[in-house]
């Protein structure tokens, strides 16, 4: 099964946290803590290892939101949304210090925070192309938030471990990418997914269709069988996949 994002939200109001919490479920994500003291901020982020953060800038005692979200991210980077009252100049040019992927002043609307947290992830993703590639590292190996892809699924964004895809299949423009259970739909060419999951034991096995080689039942002179479905496989693919798999 898909699981929504995990998000941790930071906020010391107690009635503001709850709506952020219900906004965030109402678009189909999940809250997987509410922190509302500074002191426990660090704690709650190694324990529950979110996929976003959604951060208040004011929190009373102790550091401001500036200051951890800056803390937090030498510990592991994550797409974190600063969600403020202040649009102060001063605020804003110290929130730029930590380089936020997002800014968002309440009060806010549902689209406003589905908008930041979707462009969150986006300009985070483009950001750790760019740094890889700076440092001449292989960054579409390397980037999965977590060992786990992001798809888009009724206007919204869902995880899933690559081991839970069976495989994928090219449709002109897109791409579809089968689980056990589901249909996800992706804007991404073939090629690019299978950038992505090659690491993970994906071969391409046809010019249209890209299998997980964990999934593999049975290979026939043309076809591959997974589960309850079958996909063809091409003759020169055929010779690359029987060199990856174990025959006794």
């Amino acid at each position: 099964m898909d699981r929504p994002l995990q998000i941790m939200i930071v906020e010391d109001e107690p009635i503001i946290a709850q709506e952020i919490s219900m906004v965030i479920e109402d678009l189909g994500y999940e809250t997987c803590a509410i922190v509302m003291h500074a002191s426990q901020v660090e704690a709650a982020y190694e324990k529950h290892k979110p996929d976003l953060l959604l951060m208040d800038i004011n929190l009373g005692h102790g550091p401001d939101g500036i200051s951890l979200a800056g803390n937090l991210m030498k510990v592991k980077k994550t797409p974190f949304v600063f969600v403020t009252s202040y649009a102060d100049k001063t605020t804003l040019d110290r929130a730029k210090s930590v380089q936020p992927d997002g800014y968002v002043i309440k009060p806010f609307d549902d689209r406003d925070l589905q908008a930041a947290i979707e462009i969150a992830f986006s300009r985070f993703e483009q950001l750790y192309l760019e740094e890889k590639r700076e440092q001449n590292e292989n960054p579409i190996d390397n980037f999965l938030i977590h060992q786990q892809l992001f798809v888009r699924h009724k206007n919204r964004l869902v995880r899933l471990q690559p081991e839970q895809i069976l495989y994928a299949e090219a449709k002109s423009n897109y791409t579809q990418i089968i689980t056990k259970d589901q249909t996800y739909t992706v804007s991404s060419h073939l090629a690019i997914i299978e950038q992505k999951l090659s690491t993970f034991g994906f071969i391409r096995v046809h010019r249209s269709f890209l299998a997980n080689l964990m999934h593999i039942h049975a290979v026939e002179e043309d076809t591959i069988l997974m589960n309850d479905k079958s996909i063809p496989l091409s003759r020169n693919a055929r010779a690359e996949l029987l060199k990856r798999i174990t025959q006794l």
